[in-house]
């Protein structure tokens, strides 16, 4: 049943020419649904404000992080949050 909730979560964007790895996190998962979504929605807002590809992944990632620990299908955090532990040097370990 562990590894049902906890996982570790990470992702890989190829830019054309070049791999960038997000980092990874440990997860608590409260929620699956949505947790894709996320990520998508994530990654196109990223690149919609034209950050590097490193940044968008690790963007994305985040996003679908957080959204992981969160019940329900819609991702009720805000663009501050999300870079926040995007941009955060911790353990990749996501605490809400």
């Amino acid at each position: 049943m562990t590894g049902l909730i906890h996982n570790d979560w990470s992702a890989m964007l190829y830019d054309g020419r070049d791999c960038c790895f997000s980092k990874a996190y440990s997860l608590h998962i409260v929620d699956r649904v949505g947790g894709g979504d996320s990520f998508g929605a994530g990654l196109i807002y990223a690149l919609l404000n034209q950050y590097p590809a490193q940044k968008a992944v690790d963007f994305a990632v985040a996003a679908s992080a957080l959204k992981h620990s969160i019940e329900g299908d819609f991702n009720r955090v805000s663009v501050a949050e999300v870079e926040k532990l995007a941009e955060g040097g911790g353990s990749g370990r996501v605490q809400r």
